[in-house]
Order: structure tokens, then sequence, then C-alpha cells
């Protein structure tokens, strides 16, 4: 029997719209002050005042850190969860002061660059995290899955996660999650483009601005499989990697921009994501208040 409804789909992030990723983050901040109490040859208790200056300087002055990508900001640290370790990471490497030039000193001892540094502390953690925890989604994401497969509705993951993470977090749950880039588009009802490289920005310095943030729209990698899947719904937790390519690609009538955009909001979303939330084109049209919610926008962008 053919469906009553339209094709309709849904690219969404991972982390932050599926699962709560706080014990995540957590364990990437233990890595990372272990790392660093080690090298100083501290104790973690006596390391933990000196690791939250860091983190109090780094969140004092939100729109000077974040996720840094060849001199510019790919995402803010006070909307991307993930990004907080890494802006601790920027700020002992600028060594702006005694104690965060020691650090420095000491991390370049062992590693090429800070970058490198905080690169491993992700990675090793990140890789033990999924050996412990064999799924981790939040209250309600198994329910609405299932809602979203029986509305006959096609979910796209693209995440900066390893595809192998939603494959087998899922599949706990007994969903059967494809790879995006050796299926096509509509093949299967869910599909996923792991390490989908939504921080890389372009050559092009093409810009939008929410709440007085400059975010840079041009990221080539993520663009191509928005325009490979032309979907009606994108929802995402961080507003610079999510959601500024899809309206950059809005604005500017590119067939395969999406009909619906929203954003998580998440205890920590700022108020300047939130404010980017109206009827403009160039705007954010939904703030999601949980995964739970999706079913009505989507029913609601079916119209």
């Amino acid at each position: 029997m053919a469906s009553p409804f339209p094709a309709f789909t849904f690219l969404t992030d991972f982390d932050g719209v599926w699962t709560n990723p706080w014990r995540e983050l957590q364990a990437v901040h233990k890595t990372v002050r272990e790392e660093l109490a080690r090298m100083v040859g501290h104790t973690m208790e006596e390391m933990e005042p000196t690791y939250q200056g860091f983190r109090s300087a780094v969140l004092a002055h939100p729109d000077q850190h974040g996720w840094h990508m060849d001199g510019r900001f790919s995402s803010y640290v006070d909307e991307d969860y993930f990004a907080v370790p890494t802006a601790i990471g920027q700020h002992i490497d600028q060594a702006r002061c005694e104690v965060s030039s020691t650090f420095r000193d000491l991390v370049l001892k062992e590693y090429g660059s800070v970058l490198e540094f905080l690169d491993h502390c992700y990675h090793s953690t990140c890789d033990r995290f999924r050996l412990e925890v064999d799924h981790d989604l939040t209250e309600g994401a198994e329910r609405v899955l299932h809602w979203l497969l029986e509305n006959d509705v096609n979910v796209v993951f693209a995440t900066n996660a390893p595809g192998g993470k939603v494959v087998d977090w899922f599949s706990h749950h007994g969903f059967g999650v494809a790879d995006g880039r050796d299926t096509e588009p509509g093949s299967s009802q869910l599909r996923v483009y792991g390490r989908s490289g939504k921080q890389f920005l372009g050559e092009a310095h093409n810009t939008m601005s929410f709440g007085g943030r400059t975010v840079h729209t041009n990221r080539p990698q993520y663009r191509e499989i928005l325009e490979r899947e032309s979907p009606d719904l994108v929802v995402g937790d961080v507003l610079s990697l999510d959601l500024s390519q899809p309206l950059a690609m809005r604005v500017d009538g590119n067939p395969s921009a999406p009909k619906g955009i929203g954003i998580m909001d998440l205890p920590h979303t700022p108020q300047w994501v939130k404010d980017s939330v109206s009827d403009d084109s160039g705007h954010v049209d939904f703030l999601v208040p949980h995964v739970t919610a999706l079913p009505r926008l989507v029913t609601l962008l079916r119209g």
C-alpha cells in the first residue's frame, strides 16, 4: 500500500539531540585534568583549582574562545558543549599568564602542539567511553525513532562522532543504521554520516551574524551532505556547526536547503542562540525543548 504521507527527510545531529552528552564530556575533562596534573606533578585534587581557573577565564569571554580552525572560530565555547576542554587548551596555548605559560611548556615537551594534546585527550577518552558505555540515549529517544519510522520519515544522522557510535547505540535498541556514504538517499530509513566534518571551513569567509556573534557558514564537507540529502528538516544543538550552513543555503536560495531548521534548547544554550529563533528566513525556525518534540515538528512541516 502506498504511504499516505509525502516523502520526508529529517537530517539530525546525534550527540545533544538524541543523547545527553554530559557523562562523556565529564570523561574528557577528567582526562585533560589527569594529563595536566601528571605533567606538573600534582594530584587531581591539587590540579582542580587551576583547571577551574582556566575554565572560568574561558567562560568569562565566550566570544573569544571556542573551536579554532585556521584562525577562525568554527564554534563558540558557550554554544558547544564539547568545546570547553578545547577552549581551555586554547587558553593554555595563548600563555597569557605565568600558570598557563608553564603548562604550555610542559605540553610542548610531549606533543607537537597544544591542539595535538587536546586531540589525543578527546579521541582516547571517547574511544574508551564507547567501549565502556554501550548506549546512552536520552529518555524517549527510542519511542521517537519508532514514530518517525512508522510515519515514513527518512532519518539521516550527520555527526562529527564516528558513525559506528550511532550504529552501535541504536542497534542496542533493535534499529539498523546504514552508512550514508555507502548507500543512496532514501534507500534506507536510517542512515548515518560519521565524521561529517561540520567544523571544517572553506576558503571563502562567508558569515552570518547572530546576537552580535559572527558565525562562519562556508562548511564544504557538511554542505555536500546537505545537497546530497536535500532534507526537509534539520535539527542540531550547536548553531555554528549544525545550522549555519543550512541557514546560509536557505538564504542563498539553494534548492537543497531545508524548509525547517531547529535548535535544541539545552541547559547550557546561550541567549544569543535562543535569540536566533524568529520568522526570518535567515534565522532558526524552532527552539526544540527535547527529542520528544520532533514528531510535532515533522507533522507541522508536512502541513
